[in-house]
């Protein structure tokens, strides 16, 4: 037993020892460091993280330890967070070639390349035969558009250390940016030959190969790596996704299996869980993503993130708003939740809650590409296609290789009446994916814009033939058979779709149309009824339906219809249209502006009701009055898309200020950009203008939208004639007076022949 004595001696040198490795930074800095190394060699990465930064908190110039977590950063999948201590350690080392190359890497992974030549210019200036130094010049080079110095760059490299695979693997790369197939097969090659072991050669060769559309070598060279490292990731990803593009999905699975148990904090399970959910075995992507979910793992949001969508699958939105909303109450700015958040918002047609919900996105992470992506998509379902192009270009502008943004934006251009530049795009994405069916179908619908029917039919036949469940698809397909005029082939191909849809709009006013054309009225009108029963709040299905109750007399079935549609859908500028149309055809105008007019006095602001106001007093040719109404409207809101159309049209008759009528024009095609009615007033008033040339595109695609309207030819005949296009004109004014339109309009069509012989 101690003695008194001894015991606080002892006591006392316990007390400084702890007082003094508390108080010594230095000390703990190590032991941090000491421990964080014995967590990275346990494959324990997050607690690593915690250790190192634990060090960095004693000396936040300690450039080991920032060097250490950016590296436990890369093997936990998160490169964003590694780039910022990557860039401080080469900071704190100013004379570390290693740490200013690391650094430059990571600065080259951000698309930084003006920094990332500097950095390499640094550790040049350090170490001028340093071969990783020249190669991270070069990638700088060629990122700065500097192909050709890139190349001399390497080729420098390659003379100071012909031995190294990395600088001929680098040629390779550069000689396929300037096109040089020949050159950059043999540059991966005699990588190879330096290092006939190196899974990374055999890699950049098998991926050389699959943009060469070579498959067969693609594979040998894929299977050769895995042969020399069964385990190697990036090797098993690699033949994961060859197998997937491929179409053997299944084979794909064991690769994706070594992944998952190999690659650090649960990065390879999300992406089996996702091949799972691409197959169609949910039950088993769900089982992995919650246990992803419950770990402590980097990935644990990514896997909620996942959840939410298998939800929203499934129709289960209080389950996917619950994984949504664990996350942001953790991290209320986090953008891939905050972007998930905003697609349930859209589905449950909050779209002003999910534009705000993607500003704040927006504002959290302004470099994010698919924040803008989905941007654009909220303001195109609110129909305001000036800020979804901005928002799509925006997307396009972050990440060049985002081909949803370049097909979305292709198919926001084709909509405003610009099939050139549509299939612009979609030649783009294709270039970069030839199967992406979604840029195949906007090219096939570009080219059906531009009348060029043949090569439409063979960009779509084939892609309607290998998906003959995608709706969209198949309405474009019997577009073209409709614009071929085999209306038996049409028939069939609307029909097919609403065997597996009943409610598809596009297919039920195709199919009405048909019918109705063919006298049988009623056959259309069970068949729309028969939509109606299964969605009775659809405002397009009670227009549809409102429409075909006129055609058959119904007069108070339509009025019901049109009525509940407005209600639903104050911007359904059909809806006001139709209605206008059966009261006219009951000779009911008078009586119908009377009752708006009460209304009118007695909601101000409604913008439903001072429309259907202003159209009836437009249908009676009080064009003042009307005119007042619609000025009215477009000062209460700027997107009153009929009311800009309709002041549009009012103005340039009666020979008001062009430039006014053009910028409603403009503001109304923006809001209803495939509109007939709004591409005509928009034609119009460009020839109005005198500027016939951008009056064509519009006018075009009005009659493309509805090709049975004489004025809509008789206004394109005009502008033809105007840009010099004789034979066009003949043919459209030809037409527009076959179509028998107002008398007005034939007697201006014949004079316009007259000149035209």
């Amino acid at each position: 037993m101690l003695s008194h004595a001894r015991s606080m001696g002892v006591l006392t040198l316990i007390l400084v020892c702890t007082s003094g490795c508390a108080e010594d930074p230095q000390v703990a800095k190590r032991e941090y460091v000491r421990n964080g190394d014995s967590y990275v060699a346990q494959q324990k990465y997050r607690e690593a993280v915690v250790e190192y930064r634990n060090a960095i908190q004693q000396d936040p110039r300690f450039a080991e330890a920032r060097t250490k977590l950016a590296e436990t950063y890369v093997k936990l999948g998160e490169p964003a967070s590694a780039f910022g201590e990557y860039v401080r350690a080469a900071d704190l080392l100013p004379d570390d070639v290693v740490a200013q190359v690391k650094a430059g890497q990571m600065l080259l992974r951000g698309r930084r390349f003006e920094d990332a030549k500097s950095r390499a210019e640094k550790a040049l200036a350090l170490d001028r035969n340093n071969t990783d130094a020249h190669i991270l010049r070069a990638n700088a080079l060629a990122g700065l558009n500097d192909v050709e110095g890139a190349i001399q760059q390497l080729e420098d490299a390659i003379q100071m250390r012909p031995d190294h695979g990395d600088s001929y693997a680098s040629l390779g790369l550069m000689q396929m940016a300037r096109g040089d197939k020949d050159q950059a097969e043999a540059a991966f090659k005699m990588a190879l030959g330096r290092d006939p072991r190196s899974v990374k050669a055999r890699l950049a060769l098998a991926n050389f190969y699959g943009a060469t559309a070579r498959p067969k070598e693609a594979g040998e060279q894929l299977l050769e790596a895995l042969k020399i490292d069964p385990k190697h990731l990036i090797a098993n990803r690699a033949m994961a996704t060859f197998r997937l593009q491929q179409g053997r999905a299944s084979e794909a699975e064991p690769y994706l299996k070594v992944v998952a148990d190999a690659a650090p904090d649960d990065a390879g399970k999300l992406a089996l869980a996702d091949y799972y959910a691409a197959t169609n075995r949910a039950g088993e992507a769900r089982g992995i993503l919650e246990s992803v979910a419950a770990s402590t793992s980097g990935n644990s949001q990514a896997a909620r993130l996942r959840l939410a969508a298998l939800a929203l699958r499934d129709r289960n939105l209080a389950e996917a708003n619950r994984f949504v909303n664990e996350i942001l109450e953790k991290d209320p700015k986090h953008s891939d939740a905050l972007i998930a958040k905003a697609q349930l918002q859209t589905n449950e047609k909050k779209l002003d809650d999910a534009l705000v919900t993607l500003r704040t996105a927006a504002e959290a992470a302004p470099e994010n590409a698919r924040v803008h992506l989905a941007l654009g998509g909220v303001h195109l379902a609110r129909r305001d296609h000036a800020a979804a192009m901005a928002g799509f270009a925006e997307a396009l502008k972050l990440d060049p290789r985002l081909i949803a943004a370049e097909v979305e934006l292709a198919g926001v251009h084709l909509a405003s009446g610009q099939p050139d530049r549509a299939l612009q795009l979609a030649n783009s994405a294709l270039q970069k994916n030839p199967g992406d069916a979604d840029a195949l179908l906007v090219r096939g619908r570009a080219l059906l814009a531009q009348g060029k029917t043949v090569p439409a039919e063979q960009m779509l036949k084939p892609l309607a033939a290998a998906l003959p469940n995608d709706a969209k698809v198949q309405a474009e397909m019997g577009r073209l058979q409709l614009t071929k005029g085999d209306r038996g082939a049409a028939r069939a191909t609307f029909a097919a779709m609403l065997e597996t849809n009943p409610t598809n709009i596009d297919a039920l006013t195709a199919l009405t149309r048909i019918d109705l054309s063919e006298n049988k009225a009623q056959q259309a009108r069970l068949r729309v009824e028969d939509a109606v029963r299964r969605q009775p709040n659809n405002p397009g299905l009670l227009v549809l339906a409102g429409a075909t109750y006129s055609s058959l007399k119904d007069h108070a079935a339509a009025e019901t219809s049109l009525r509940k549609a407005i209600e639903l859908d104050s911007s359904n500028m059909w809806a006001y249209i139709t209605l206008a149309q059966l009261f006219a055809s009951q000779g009911r105008v008078s009586e119908a502006t009377v009752e708006y007019e009460k209304a009118a006095r007695q909601q101000p602001r409604s913008i439903p009701i001072q429309t259907a106001y202003a159209l009836l007093l437009q249908m009676q040719n009080r064009s003042a009055e009307a005119k007042a109404v619609y000025q009215h409207i477009v000062e209460m809101d700027r997107s009153a898309a009929v009311a800009s159309n309709n002041l549009a049209w009012l103005t340039a008759e009666e020979g008001g200020n062009l430039d006014v009528a053009l910028e409603l024009a403009q503001a109304a095609k923006a809001q209803l950009p495939d509109n007939p009615i709004v591409n005509d007033t928009l034609g119009w008033v460009y020839y109005k203008k005198g500027l016939p040339a951008l009056a064509v595109p519009p006018l075009e695609l009005a009659i493309t939208k509805d090709p049975g309207v004489g004025s809509y030819h008789y206004h394109l005949g005009l502008a033809y004639a105007a840009t010099g296009n004789a034979d066009q004109a003949r043919v459209a004014l030809g037409k527009a007076l076959s179509l028998k339109p107002s008398s007005e309009d034939t007697k201006g069509a014949q004079d316009a022949l007259a000149r035209l012989r």
